[in-house]
């Protein structure tokens, strides 16, 4: 089956076509011949004799024989311009029908547009994909096909082939005759005309639709999942506080301010997300801090603080067999490290610390000073800020001391529901 199209399209070049150039040589070629045999045989006949009545005869013989000669060499030339002609023909229609043969192997639907979107030309897989007659698609264009939601990008996408000459690519759902609607990818290559300038548009449409669906159950579980790993987290969170009921909260309020903070400093969401992971688990490793220590009001002495300090690194060893997307085993262990070295468990200066770990560094000063707790009253925002700006550059980031302190003045306070 022949590749369907709206319009007549010329079977081959035409006769005219090919024969101009091989016309205007046969042409010269005869002027030019004609003109001397006519100059020397006129010579040559005066030469032979003078007589009026021979001369008469060997003029008619002589065109006689220029008519013979000349009409016997047009038709050679015609006949032999005939059968390139046939020959070309023939090659062009070859052509044709093998390349409407491929479109029409191919499974992809493919059309032809005009430079207004109308429809031109198509395989029968677009029909079939389609639904659509041969009648209906001939007065069919991008208008008729495309998703109202996304003929904006068809129409982008031929304006971009028409104007640069070059390919593009759009993602277009179609709705079918039956109104189905169907995601595709269309690719269109510029078509050109013998002058260079683009004349139509080639579309072959890719179809999306499975994959697409297989993208939205991909995206769902997913979300089911991060669901579980969120309440998963809120568990241990909430383990930490059955064990510490006087820090009740402390990790969601460290994870909202944190995410504040992040936020302001122009962490993906992404980023975010692990950030946020990281805070509500970043005390994970009280779990293994006897409750003696944790809830005794009075201060502790040097041992049983060293004890505490372990939390970090008891942290540390339990998240880190979790395969999380984001450095959270890192931000549990590295949460109290400070710039200048002079925090714990290991020391760490500088960039050595990741970012999102001296993000909650802050965040969890500022909260902890903050909180109430057994053996102190809670010692307010101020008192925290002034905190953040005395170690600012030396044991707390400035950028994310500039940056919480720009939160704080926008207004942000712990609320009860935060807690």
């Amino acid at each position: 089956m022949a590749l369907e199209t709206s319009y007549d399209l010329p079977a081959s070049p035409g006769v005219f076509d090919n024969l101009c150039r091989p016309g205007i040589l046969v042409t010269a070629s005869y002027v030019a011949i004609a003109t001397l045999y006519i100059v020397f045989s006129d010579h040559l006949v005066a030469l032979i004799s003078s007589d009026p009545e021979v001369l008469m005869d060997l003029q008619m013989t002589k065109g006689l024989a220029f008519v013979a000669v000349t009409a016997t060499a047009l038709f050679l030339a015609w006949t032999t311009l005939e059968k390139r002609e046939r020959r070309e023909r023939a090659r062009y229609e070859n052509t044709r029908k093998r390349l409407d043969e491929l479109s029409n192997a191919l499974p992809n639907p493919l059309v032809v547009l005009n430079l207004d979107g109308d429809l031109v030309e198509w395989n029968t897989a677009n029909q079939a994909v389609l639904g659509y007659s041969f009648e209906d698609l001939s007065g069919m264009s991008v208008d008729d096909l495309a998703h109202p939601d996304d003929l904006a990008n068809a129409k982008a996408a031929i304006d971009h082939v028409r104007t640069t000459g070059r390919a593009a690519s759009a993602d277009v759902r179609v709705v079918t005759a039956d109104g189905k609607v169907l995601s595709y990818r269309w690719h269109g290559a510029p078509l050109f005309d013998p002058d260079g300038a683009v004349s139509d548009i080639a579309v072959v449409g890719i179809d999306m639709t499975d994959l697409k669906d297989t993208q939205d159950r991909l995206r769902g579980a997913l979300c089911g999942v991060k669901h579980v790993l969120k309440q998963t987290v809120d568990a241990i969170a909430m383990a930490v506080e059955k064990r510490d009921p006087y820090t009740a909260g402390h990790e969601k309020r460290v994870a909202v301010l944190g995410l504040e903070i992040a936020r302001e400093m122009g962490l993906s969401e992404d980023a975010c997300e692990g950030l946020e992971y990281g805070a509500l688990l970043h005390d994970v490793g009280k779990l293994a801090v006897p409750t003696g220590i944790l809830t005794r009001p009075g201060r502790l002495t040097d041992s049983e603080f060293d004890v505490v300090k372990s939390h970090a690194e008891h942290g540390y060893d339990i998240v880190r067999s979790i395969d999380f997307p984001w450095p959270v085993s890192d931000i549990v262990r590295q949460h109290h490290e400070r710039l200048d070295g002079s925090g714990y468990p290991q020391g760490l200066k500088g960039e050595e610390i990741c970012q999102e770990a001296r993000i909650i560094g802050v965040a969890d000063v500022v909260e902890a000073m903050w909180s109430h707790r057994p053996y102190r009253a809670g010692l307010g925002i101020d008192a925290a800020l002034d905190e953040l700006r005395a170690g600012s550059g030396t044991r707390y980031d400035a950028d994310v001391v500039r940056a919480c302190e720009t939160v704080i003045a926008r207004g942000f306070a712990f609320t009860p529901g935060t807690a």
